[in-house]
């Protein structure tokens, strides 16, 4: 019973636990909860939702409020005693939107909550709309079984970062109904929602929730095949604070309860892999499509040796910061603390020399390590790295195509007994079941291949549709284009190579950049994006890959690098955006992709910083400005747009695919060769999207006229 608890008069999100030591001990004590929050956005309805997996598993119900606006002819037309019913509709839409906007996990998982609650006919909700202004309470009401009840009244942060748990901050005041002091403090919140629950509230119109949200909602619950619990939802919290490792006493490695929102469970795929890489003896490299959950494999199988041997130094390579802190991030998930080995040596450098001393003389059971390669590379790091013990050492290369240079290979730690390597795109890197080859003679050879296609298949990536859009050159580009090409063959034939790539050469190399920088930023994509884009309203968690040359803007002749023309055109067309490039700090990248996730931004517009390892499975659109012929690259990108993330059915890809206009030169060498250098991308994506026959009717014309037909088709990925 509620009585039985014991609850503090005032909790602070920045000295509670909220969620662990207020709502889910009131809710599994509850039979029913009213609740009423300000208003609807992602947001509240999080905050709505804290802890009410609880309320289920006790098989209790709910009703809710939440807040909505109107317009001033809305609020006229109500004075005038018009039809509700078109107020109604267009609430229903907005609610929609914010429903299909909620795709950040603690978010979504509480969601989840709330529609397994009306799909079973346990909630009941309603939508408070002020003539003036905006309904903005919250209050929130427990009772039990013996009629004892807990009002609780309280604010919650709505700025821009509400949901991120370090700027998050919530504060609440509870009134127990068996404390008789507190009686006159918690009666007007009881009566107020009544009055609002029964629209008699002065001020405030009150409407049944729309159907199409309510629809929307059951839908969701439809796809719920185990009640949410109040233990996944702590879990999801728990992983989202990472919780620092002084605050455990349990300090060795466990597997997640939940990941993602969801029970955690390792996927058939990542335990075939593992079970190869255990055949091989612990040596080897795992080639999983990117989006497949190659770090979460490495850190399970880290786990599982660490419980096997209750040993274990774990050292974790990877190619850049942004990777590492990601790495950091998700080691955290499955209750390691990493010592990040990377920016400024004298953060790192002691802690890593007292964990190898520690772990040497058996005081110190785990540790993990997360170092990018130039510091792997480093003199002080290697000094150390050769004090540690082979035996129970592990070492992980993230991206492990990147240390097959003979550097690189002479650092990797000779003494580690298990080795893992990690690459999405194998083939593009490996010499083919070439044993001489540096990095299969260190890591092992490829024990597990997982490919895009069964990814796809397995429902372990999101499909998606491709969409190209053709941009024929200038004149004066295309005058450019012939001339730089011509250039290119002369000094490809000097040095005795093909036109696409060098032996070194340094002149052809500079001519191979200026055509392809010329090709990326072609003046048409400008105007062919605001075409596409000018239809449609700001669609959140999309994409923009740019390339870093420069563009004329149309308006006045002058000139901005691509990535700043593409931010201009979304800022005219009312998009929230923002750029990701190498010129943005650390922090702020970090910070921008928190503000992306949860839609406080519609759009990253960005260079190549986006291009390998980043997770950011919620976006589900991306516009490709401009690619390099590289497949790394653009199987890479693809990647980012196919991870699985809540509410995500289907992604989409918009590829700039540039050509010379028809009968610009002589003849169609020039063009051939520009349109076969971008079939590479087009086949490997069309292969596999879901609308392969729009996406060849599109360049089936081009394909007939430049004879390449055939080599379409045989570049279909044999996936």
């Amino acid at each position: 019973m509620l009585r039985d608890l014991v609850f503090k008069p005032v909790y602070r999100s920045d000295e509670d636990s909220i969620l662990a030591d207020f709502y889910i001990p009131a809710l599994s004590q509850s039979i029913s909860y009213d609740r009423a929050v300000g208003y609807f956005s992602s947001t509240m309805l999080s905050y709505a939702a804290q802890g009410i997996g609880a309320l289920i598993e006790k098989q209790g119900s709910m009703r809710l409020i939440v807040g909505g606006e109107i317009t001033q002819e809305e609020s006229d037309a109500i004075l005038n005693g018009y039809d509700l019913r078109a107020i109604s509709e267009r609430v229903g839409v907005s609610l929609c939107k914010t429903i299909e906007q909620v795709v950040e996990e603690l978010s979504y998982a509480r969601l989840q909550a709330l529609s397994w609650m009306i799909g079973h006919g346990a909630l009941s909700v309603k939508v408070a709309l002020k003539r003036q202004g905006m309904y903005h309470e919250k209050i929130g009401i427990f009772r039990d079984q013996a009629g004892d009840q807990v009002v609780f009244q309280g604010s919650a942060n709505e700025t821009l970062n509400a949901l991120l748990p370090e700027f998050n901050f919530e504060s609440i005041n509870v009134f127990p109904s068996w404390q008789d002091e507190l009686k006159l403090h918690a009666e007007p919140y009881v009566s107020g929602f009544e009055k609002l629950w029964n629209n008699t509230s002065k001020g405030t119109l009150v409407l049944e929730f729309p159907q199409a949200a309510k629809d929307k909602l059951v839908k969701i619950a439809k796809r719920i095949l185990i009640p949410p619990s109040p233990q996944i939802e702590l879990a999801t919290w728990e992983s989202m604070t990472q919780r620092p490792f002084g605050e455990s006493s349990d300090l060795a490695p466990k597997t997640p309860l939940a990941l993602g929102g969801q029970p955690f469970e390792i996927k058939d795929h990542q335990r075939d892999a593992l079970q190869k890489w255990r055949s091989q003896d612990l040596q080897g490299i795992l080639a999983l499509a990117t989006g497949a959950g190659k770090t979460i494999t490495a850190l399970y199988a880290a786990t599982r040796l660490f419980i096997a041997n209750k040993r274990l130094f774990l050292v974790i390579a990877v190619p850049y910061t942004d990777l590492a802190d990601q790495w950091l991030d998700e080691a955290a998930l499955f209750n390691m603390q990493a010592i990040a080995c990377y920016d400024n040596r004298d953060s790192w450098m002691g802690e890593f020399a007292k964990a190898i001393q520690l772990f040497n003389a058996g005081v110190l059971p785990f540790v993990c390590v997360v170092v990018v390669n130039k510091t792997l590379q480093g003199d002080q790091f290697q000094e150390l790295l050769g004090g540690l013990s082979g035996k129970d050492f592990m070492f992980v290369g993230d991206e492990c195509h990147r240390h097959r240079s003979e550097k690189t290979l002479a650092c990797l730690p000779v003494q580690a007994r298990y080795r893992l390597g990690l690459s999405a795109t194998p083939e593009q890197h490996f010499s083919s079941d070439d044993v001489e080859d540096g990095l299969y003679k260190y890591y092992g050879q490829i024990c597990a291949r997982y490919t895009l296609a069964q990814a796809l298949e397995d429902k372990v990536l999101t499909p998606y549709n491709y969409h190209l859009v053709l941009v024929e050159l200038t004149s004066d580009e295309t005058d450019q284009y012939v001339a730089l090409s011509a250039e290119i063959a002369k000094r490809a034939a000097v040095s005795g190579i093909g036109d696409e790539g060098s032996s070194g050469d340094s002149s052809l190399e500079m001519l191979l950049f200026k055509r392809a920088r010329l090709i990326g930023a072609a003046k048409n994509k400008l105007p062919a994006l605001k075409a596409l884009l000018t239809p449609e309203q700001p669609s959140p968690l999309t994409l923009f890959y740019c390339g870093d040359g420069s563009v004329e803007m149309p308006e006045d002749g002058t000139f901005l690098r691509q990535v700043e023309a593409v931010s201009v055109l979304l800022g005219e067309l009312g998009w929230r955006s923002s750029r990701f490039t190498s010129s943005e700090s650390k922090n702020r990248r970090r910070e921008l992709l928190e503000d992306f996730k949860i839609t406080n931004i519609d759009a990253l517009v960005a260079i190549r910083c986006l291009d390998e390892g980043i997770n950011i499975p919620s976006c589900h659109t991306a516009y490709l400005m401009a690619s390099s012929r590289n497949p790394r690259q653009f199987i890479q990108r693809r990647g980012r747009i196919l991870r699985r993330s809540p509410g995500k059915d289907k992604a989409t890809i918009y590829d700039f695919i540039v050509t010379l206009p028809e009968s610009a030169v002589a003849d169609y060498s020039h063009e051939r060769k520009l349109f076969s250098g971008e079939l590479n991308r087009v086949s490997e994506f069309a292969g596999l999207c879901l609308n392969y026959a729009q996406a060849y009717r599109q360049v089936e014309s081009l394909l007939h006229r430049y004879g390449l037909v055939h080599e379409f088709r045989e570049k279909q990925s044999p996936e």
